[in-house]
């Protein structure tokens, strides 16, 4: 989330994706805002009441003033889609920083 606030983003869209294993999750897709702050404990919350497991269901977080939304899906991937390539290229080195070096052009240059 640090990501974000660095940004000056304070408010996001939290929704929950279909899980089958988990019928009292009536609310798939809707979108919830949530203060950034509140983002571990509301899904913490989710998990606790409804059955909902971060792991192995699906999580989108859409920042309410930026254009990306972050999936934290099924697969334990974290996914970023945005149409703004300084969105992309500020998130690719964020986590380049961090050392994950793992994007196709990465890749080339270690080759």
């Amino acid at each position: 989330m640090s990501l974000l606030t660095e940004r000056g983003i304070s408010d996001v869209a939290v929704s929950f994706g279909f899980t089958p294993d988990a019928p009292q999750q009536d609310d798939v897709g809707v979108g919830y805002t949530v203060p950034i702050g509140d983002v571990r404990s509301f899904i913490a919350e989710r998990e606790r009441t409804k059955g909902f497991r971060l792991d192995l269901f699906d999580c989108w977080i859409e920042p309410l003033t930026l254009d990306a939304r972050f999936c934290f899906c099924n697969d334990r991937d974290v996914h970023v889609t945005s149409d703004s390539v300084e969105v992309l290229d500020s998130i690719r080195a964020h986590w380049r920083a961090k050392g994950f070096n793992g994007y196709p052009d990465d890749l080339k240059k270690n080759a």
